[in-house]
C-alpha cells in the first residue's frame, strides 16, 4: 500500500505543482487568451487534489497505527519477534526522504501561489504524521502470530493468514506463503534477525497440518521433524 500510496500522490502532485507554476507566474495561456491568475476555478482545483491526496495519506495511516495497536497486544498472539535492527534502520531512512519530498512539495505549493494553501496544509500534517509514526512505532515495530495468522507491522502492514497455507519457503530474501488457487504471498525475510528466522518457521510449522503445508528451502534455518 506504501508504494501505491506514494506513486498516486505523485500523479496528482507533480500536475497540480506545474498548475500552481502558471499561476505563481501568472504565465500566459495564449490558446486560452487568459494568463495564470485568471484561471477560474483555481482554489477548487486544489481542494480536489488536496482532498484525493488527503484519502489516500489518511488510509495509509489508518492502517499502520491500527497495526501498531494490534502488535501491542501482548495477550492475544502466542509468539512475537522483534523487528531487525538493520531494517528499522531503513525504515527510518525511507521515511525521512518521503517526509522531506513532501516538505519539499509543500514549500513549492506555499511559495508559488496562496491559492494552493489545501495542499500545503496536507503535505504538512502528512509529513509530521510519517513523523510521529516513525518516532513512536520504532521500538513496536515487529512480527507477530496468532493461531490464525502472522502480521508485520512496520513502514508496510503485512497480514499472512494460516488458513488455505499450502508452502512456506525462502527465496531471494524474502519469505513466501503459497495458497490455494495459486495465491501467493510474501514478505522480506531481512525484517528477522537471523537468529529468530527458525524460531519463526518452527512456530508456523506447530500451527499448521504438517500432511498439508510443505516447507521448501528453508533447510538453512530449519528443518522439519
Amino acid at each position: 500500500m506504501n508504494k501505491l500510496v506514494n506513486v498516486t500522490s505523485l500523479l496528482i502532485l507533480v500536475p497540480a505543482l506545474l498548475f500552481s507554476v502558471y499561476i505563481g507566474l501568472d504565465i500566459p495561456i495564449d490558446s486560452l487568451g487568459i494568463t495564470g491568475q485568471e484561471i477560474p476555478h483555481k482554489e477548487s482545483v486544489f481542494l480536489c487534489a488536496a482532498f484525493i491526496c488527503f484519502l489516500l495519506h489518511f488510509f495509509r495511516s489508518l492502517k499502520r497505527w491500527t497495526a501498531l495497536y494490534i502488535v501491542s497486544q501482548k495477550a492475544q498472539f502466542k509468539f512475537s519477534y522483534k523487528l531487525a535492527t538493520k531494517r528499522k534502520y531503513r525504515i527510518i531512512t525511507y521515511t525521512f526522504i518521503e517526509i522531506l519530498f513532501l516538505l519539499l512539495f509543500a514549500y513549492a505549493f506555499y511559495t508559488l501561489t496562496i491559492t494552493s494553501l489545501a495542499m500545503t496544509c496536507m503535505l504538512i500534517i502528512s509529513a509530521l504524521d510519517s513523523l510521529f509514526f516513525v518516532l513512536i512505532g520504532f521500538n513496536k515495530f515487529k512480527i507477530i502470530v496468532t493461531s490464525k495468522a502472522v502480521f508485520v507491522a512496520d513502514r508496510e502492514v503485512i497480514s499472512l493468514y494460516l488458513k488455505g497455507l499450502r508452502k512456506v519457503s525462502i527465496h531471494q530474501q524474502s519469505i513466501y506463503f503459497d495458497y490455494i488457487k495459486d495465491i501467493q504471498l510474501f514478505f522480506p525475510l531481512n525484517c528477522f534477525e537471523e537468529k529468530d528466522v527458525s524460531s519463526f518457521l518452527s512456530t508456523i510449522d506447530n500451527l499448521t497440518d504438517n500432511n498439508k503445508v510443505y516447507f521448501s528451502n528453508t533447510n538453512k534455518y530449519f528443518k522439519r521433524k
